[in-house]
């Protein structure tokens, strides 16, 4: 007998929930396609932010799992 979650809570809150998350969807579709031009300068300089932040992440996890190993 599988028991979905949506039941488990009060009606209240899965209407909340569900306007939220329409809410969110709404914000989403209507920022997904952005509306200024950047440059070629600026497109390179967001990539290198972004490889310099999977970077940092990289070392935060590597340093987690060499301190859990000790």
């Amino acid at each position: 007998m599988a028991v979905k979650l949506g039941n488990l809570l009060p009606r209240g809150l899965r209407l909340f929930l569900a306007r939220q998350s329409e809410h969110i969807s709404e914000i989403n579709r209507r920022y997904a396609k952005p509306k200024t031009k950047m440059t070629r300068m600026v497109s390179f300089a967001l990539l290198l932010l972004r490889l310099y932040l999977i970077f940092l992440v990289g070392i935060l996890f590597f340093k987690f799992f060499t301190l859990l190993k000790k």
